[in-house]
Parts: structure tokens; sequence; C-alpha cells
């Protein structure tokens, strides 16, 4: 009898510690809060994925800045600089469309962002990423045990603790520059991508399936500004020698022509603008400099590389001809 009871009291011991234990672990993430659930703060982990929903909900803003990683150096002070916005930086690292099938339609439902510029990728297209985390983008409260109770939580609100980033170092990484770097780069890249499937009639379903819905569902009173960012001429010269060249042109016009009849949507090309030509701007064969990111959003304000229905194919594949050999790449 003596011990049962001991046994019981061990085992009420043990259940009432987890319990202490998890209220403990659940309480610390929800008073750091790390990505911003409950709350505004100004300590950011650089975690797009986790941050960008609570960012969206809790700041205040009246445009944005989203797309890839080749969207990530633009700064929203020149942005508010140029238009009198009070914008956010909401790209995320290798964007896919199942990203922009969650985060996107949950930003802009909280109706704050009334300018959207965005560096639409084809690549975005090309597979899924299936990284973000529903949970933070549902506006539900009954899944909350999910963000209380998650080691990448309570890893971010170490982290948070520890090092935490400010909103004006958010995102921008400052890689090496210059032809040696980018030349390194090609090489290591000729061979192609072969996470990344070119497929025309797949990038197209995937398009009109999840970005297109994404326009049709928003306010005509959300201006969108959309561009095709400026990847080196390396970048292209990889697509004509692994064959994909056709495929990526023709997903583009095809995206021109379906985004255009969006009376709220401008869109540029910069894949025709003489940039592309210029190496010693790149940090790899498709990042492009903070000298290049000021340039697009100076385009942008001033109407510049406006898109055509043709997606300037025959301007780049002149700058692939002319540029392959005499670049030696």
């Amino acid at each position: 009898m003596q011990e049962l009871k001991s046994y019981k009291l061990r085992f009420c011991t043990t259940v009432a510690l987890i319990a202490i234990s998890l209220g403990a672990i659940g309480f610390f993430v929800g008073i750091v809060d790390p990505y911003q659930q409950y709350g505004a703060h100004e300590m950011y982990l650089g975690n797009q994925r986790m941050e960008i929903a609570g960012v969206a909900k809790h700041h205040d803003y009246n445009a944005i800045i989203t797309g890839s990683s080749m969207a990530m150096n633009h700064y929203t002070g020149q942005a508010d600089s140029l238009w009198g916005w009070k914008t956010k930086n909401f790209t995320l690292l290798g964007a896919r469309y199942d990203d922009y099938e969650i985060v996107l339609p949950y930003v802009l439902s909280h109706g704050k962002a009334k300018n959207v510029i965005m560096g639409l990728d084809m690549f975005s297209f090309s597979n899924g990423r299936y990284a973000i985390n529903p949970y933070l983008y549902d506006n539900s409260n009954w899944n909350n045990y999910e963000y209380h109770w998650n080691y990448s939580s309570l890893k971010d609100t170490y982290k948070i603790l520890r090092s935490p980033q400010s909103e004006q170092t958010l995102y921008h990484f400052s890689s090496a520059v210059g032809k040696d770097v980018l030349i390194k780069s090609f090489q290591n890249t000729v061979l192609g991508y072969p996470d990344e499937e070119y497929d025309f009639d797949l990038m197209k379903e995937r398009f009109d399936n999840t970005f297109i819905p994404i326009l049709e569902n928003t306010s005509d009173e959300v201006k969108w500004l959309i561009y095709f960012p400026p990847y080196s001429i390396a970048e292209f010269i990889i697509y004509d020698k692994t064959g994909v060249f056709d495929a990526n042109m023709n997903f583009k016009k095809y995206m021109i022509s379906r985004l255009s009849n969006f009376k709220n949507v401008e869109l540029f090309d910069f894949q025709c603008a003489p940039w592309i030509t210029n190496l010693e701007e790149y940090m790899d064969v498709r990042h492009h400099s903070h000298e290049y990111n000021r340039r697009i959003l100076m385009a942008l304000h001033e109407g510049e590389y406006r898109a055509d229905s043709e997606g300037h194919v025959d301007d780049i594949r002149q700058f692939i001809i002319q540029y392959a050999d005499s670049l030696k790449l």
C-alpha cells in the first residue's frame, strides 16, 4: 500500500512538473512573441515566412514590396521618398507560387496595402517550396498551440532575444559583386537547375490557379507595379544551353498577356535592359547589386521599361548572341 501511494505521488508530481514546464514554455513564447502574432514590436528575426503574418496584421503601412530574393534589397525608404508611401518589405527568400497563394491574400485581407511593388520570377512557378506554416496565416486562435508549443517558436524566441534585427537592416544582403563573382556562379550553375521544372503547361497552370485569383479577388483600388527582375545575361545563357529558354520566354509572354487585362496592374520588364550585360553589378547569375535595386525603383516611378506583349524575347536573344562569346560564358 505504501509503495502504491509513493508511485501515485511520483506520478502526480511528474505530471505537475510537465504541465508547469509546458505552461512556462507557452507563456515564454507568448510574452516574447517572436513572430508578432499578438502585437507589434521592433525586434525582427529575418525569417519572412514566419514574421510577415504578424507584421501585416499589427503594423501600420499602405504599401508593400514583395517578390523573391531578387527584390529583397529594395529599401522601403526609397519607395516612401518617391511615392510618399509608408512601405513594408514583405519579400520571401526563394518565393514560390505556393508561398504567394497563402501570404499575399492574407496580407491584402487586412485592407492596409493600397500599393504593391512586386518582382515576378518565372522560376517561382517551376516548383513549390511548401515552407509556409498555415496556422500563422489563418486568423484563427484555436490552433495557437502550434505557435506556443513548437520547437521552432521556442528556438526563435531565444534567437530574437539574443540577436534581434532592426527593420532598417532586415533581409538585405551584402554579398560581393563583380564579373569574377558572376563567372564563378555561372560555372557552378551552367548545367541548369535540377530542382526547377520549366514546363510551359505546368507553369501556366500554377500561375492561373494561384496568382491570377489573387488579383481577381483583390480590390481594384490596390495598385500593382509588377516587374520582371534583371537577371544577368549569364542566367539566360544557362536557359539557352539547357534547352528551357523558349519555355521560359513563352511563359513570360503568357504572364504579360494575362496581367495586361487588369486595369490596376502596370507591367515592367528589366530583362530587356542593357543592365543585364554589365557583369560587374551581379552577386551571382540572378542576384544584382543594390545599385540596380535603386535604379529599378526609380524606373518604376518614372514609367521606364514597360513590358510589351512579346516580353522582349528578341532583345534577350540578341544579348545572348552578342555577349556569350565575348564574355567567355
